[in-house]
């Protein structure tokens, strides 16, 4: 039977497997325990997929080009075939350093409190904590067409906004439970 300890110890140990960056800043409360951990919605990966395919696959087309056309000299279609491939290279680290920065955000429903944690792989931190005892109502919002369908919108507190949610309808009543208005 697992140990229901109310001391905090068990919120610290299933912590330990979903922090990615937590730091000292941010330490369990007594008897506080983890509800619900969730990453933003996949959409916000559709616009920089789609700027990396259609830039590495212009960059890749120059490159053919340049290789195997006889209208420029040998010279000129050298120098455009590397500006391509470094151009091409340059956006595809772009596109990994996105993968791994995005990743690094996550939302923390406790018993005792909202975390909504960003962190930047070298710089740009965020946490946004927001106590039950300071919150009087949560809220979500989906405003658009595709929000609905894709089942992603907005949490929103007094005075933050949590954007691109999962299942944001689940979570604001997951947050009102724990809160106890329901």
């Amino acid at each position: 039977m697992p140990n229901n300890s109310t001391d905090g110890r068990a919120f610290l140990s299933r912590l330990d497997q979903y922090w990615v960056k937590a730091g000292s800043r941010v330490r369990p409360i007594s008897s506080e325990r983890l509800i619900r951990v969730c990453g933003e919605h996949w959409i916000k990966y559709v616009f920089p997929s789609f700027l990396y395919f259609i830039l590495s696959g212009t960059a890749l087309f120059f490159a053919y080009v340049s290789l195997f056309t006889d209208r420029y000299l040998a010279e000129v279609s050298v120098i455009i075939f590397l500006t391509c491939f470094a151009f091409f290279f340059c956006v595809h680290h772009w596109f990994f350093w996105f993968l791994l920065a995005e990743t690094q955000t996550h939302i923390y429903i406790t018993s005792k409190r909202v975390l909504f944690m960003k962190s930047g792989l070298l710089w740009g931190e965020e946490t946004i904590e927001i106590a039950y005892e300071k919150m009087k109502t949560v809220e979500a919002h989906k405003k658009t067409f595709l929000q609905s369908i894709l089942n992603y919108g907005t949490l929103q507190f007094e005075p933050f906004k949590i954007m691109r949610v999962p299942h944001p309808g689940t979570l604001a009543r997951l947050i009102q439970q724990s809160m106890g208005m329901t």
